[in-house]
C-alpha cells in the first residue's frame, strides 16, 4: 500500500471516529453513571471546594479543564463558575474532552501497529478495529476516566517503541516517561503499561542490545524518574487546592478507600475479572423509560451500555491465547526469528498479561471496563 494511499484511508477512519463520537454527545443529559464524580471533582477545582477522591487527580484536572474552555465560548452563556452547579452545564461542556482523546486514539494505535508491523494495511486493521469497538466509542461518548487512561498509556507505549526500534533518541524516552506518568496519574492500572514497557526490555534485551546501543542503565534510571517525577508534579495542585492531606496521606487514604470501602459485591454490575472477555456482566450507564407520539403513545426506553463488539473480543482472545502459547515456546527453547516478529508477539502476548492479570489480585468491585 503506497504512502498516500495509506494517509488517505486513515484520514477517513479519522473522520469517521469524530462523527461517531462527537455527534449527539448532548442528546443524554447528564450526569450518568460516574459523571457524577469526574466532571464534579474539575468543577470543584475551578470553584476551589474542598473533596476528597479516591484516585489520582489528573481526570479531574482535565474535566475542569474542559468545563472551564467550554465557559469561555459565547454560546455557552456562563457568566460564572462559581455559582453554577454540574447538573446546569450542557453535558458537551465536559464530554468533548473524551471524544476527543477517544476520536485520536486511533491515530495513536495506527503509530504502534505500524511500528509493531511495518504494514501500513495491518496497522489501518487495527485502527478500524479500536476505531469499532463498542466499549471504546461508548467510553469516548461519556465522562468518564478510562479513555484517558488508554490514550496516555498507548501514547506512552508509542514513544517508547520509537525510542528503541528507532535511533534511541532522548526525546522519544522523555515523551514516553511523561506519558505513562500521566496515564498512572489517571488511575494506577495505568502502571500495566510501564509493566509492558518492562518486559519488552527484559525479554528481548539481548535483541535490543545487538542492534542498540542505548539500552543502558543511565536510561532506565532516567525513564523511571521521568514517570515518578511526572506523577508526583500532577499532585501538587490538588494538595495545595485539597489542603485536607499531604502526599503520602493522601495515598494512604487513597489506599485504605479500595482495601475496605469497596467490597467485591459493592454493585450490581461487579464482575470477577476472569469472565471479562466472555462479556457475560456489561455495564449500565444509563436507562430511561420515555413515551414516542407516534400516532398514538408508544412506550419505549433508551439507554447506554458499556457492551464491546463481541466479533473483536472472542476472536481477538482466541487469537491472544494462541499467540502466548507460541510466544512462550519460543522464548523457552530460544528459537531464532526476525526481531520485529518477535518484538511484535511479545507487545501482545504479555501486553495483554501485564493489563490482565494483576486484576486477579484485586479483591475490591471490578467492572468489565477494567479489562
Amino acid at each position: 500500500m503506497s504512502l498516500a494511499s495509506s494517509k488517505r484511508w486513515l484520514f477517513f477512519i479519522l473522520l469517521f471516529s469524530f462523527g461517531i463520537r462527537f455527534i449527539g454527545l448532548n442528546q443524554i443529559d447528564g450526569p450518568v453513571f460516574d459523571e457524577v464524580f469526574y466532571p464534579k471533582y474539575g468543577l470543584m477545582y475551578l470553584k476551589g471546594e474542598d473533596f476528597f477522591y479516591a484516585h489520582p487527580p489528573l481526570a479531574n484536572y482535565l474535566y475542569a479543564f474542559a468545563i472551564w474552555v467550554y465557559s469561555l465560548l459565547p454560546w455557552a452563556g456562563i457568566e460564572s463558575l462559581q455559582n453554577i452547579e454540574l447538573s446546569s452545564l450542557q453535558p458537551i461542556s465536559y464530554r468533548w474532552i473524551n471524544a476527543l482523546l477517544g476520536s485520536l486514539l486511533c491515530l495513536v494505535i495506527y503509530g504502534i501497529s505500524f511500528q509493531l508491523t511495518k504494514n501500513k494495511f495491518y496497522a489501518l486493521i487495527a485502527t478500524s478495529l479500536v476505531v469499532l469497538d463498542g466499549s471504546l466509542i461508548v467510553d469516548s461518548r461519556i465522562a468518564l476516566a478510562n479513555t484517558f487512561l488508554v490514550f496516555f498509556g498507548f501514547s506512552g507505549l508509542y514513544f517508547f517503541l520509537r525510542f528503541y526500534i528507532q535511533n534511541g533518541s532522548v526525546h522519544n524516552l522523555v515523551f514516553s516517561g511523561l506519558l505513562m506518568g500521566m496515564a498512572v496519574s489517571i488511575k494506577w492500572s495505568g502502571l500495566g503499561f510501564v509493566l509492558l514497557a518492562l518486559m519488552i526490555v527484559i525479554l528481548l534485551k539481548n535483541d535490543l542490545q545487538t542492534k542498540t546501543n542505548h539500552l543502558n542503565l543511565k536510561n532506565a534510571v532516567l525513564y523511571t524518574l521521568i514517570i515518578i517525577i511526572t506523577y508526583v508534579a500532577i499532585f501538587l495542585p490538588d494538595i495545595f487546592l485539597n489542603s485536607n492531606y499531604g502526599f503520602f496521606e493522601k495515598h494512604q487514604q487513597m489506599l485504605g478507600f479500595h482495601q475496605t470501602m469497596v467490597t467485591a459485591d459493592e454493585h450490581p454490575y461487579c464482575s470477577k475479572w476472569y469472565t471479562w472477555p466472555f462479556m457475560i456482566r456489561p455495564v449500565g450507564y444509563f436507562f430511561e423509560s420515555i413515551s414516542i407520539n407516534q400516532g398514538g403513545i408508544v412506550n419505549s426506553f433508551r439507554d447506554i451500555h458499556l457492551l464491546p463488539n463481541p466479533f473483536i473480543y472472542w476472536f481477538s482472545t482466541l487469537s491472544i491465547i494462541l499467540m502466548i502459547i507460541e510466544t512462550v515456546i519460543n522464548l523457552i527453547k530460544k528459537n531464532t526469528e526476525d526481531y520485529q516478529q518477535q518484538l511484535f508477539r511479545v507487545f501482545i502476548s504479555f501486553g495483554y498479561l501485564a493489563n490482565f492479570l494483576p486484576w486477579a489480585f484485586v479483591e475490591r468491585c471490578l467492572f468489565l471496563y477494567h479489562y
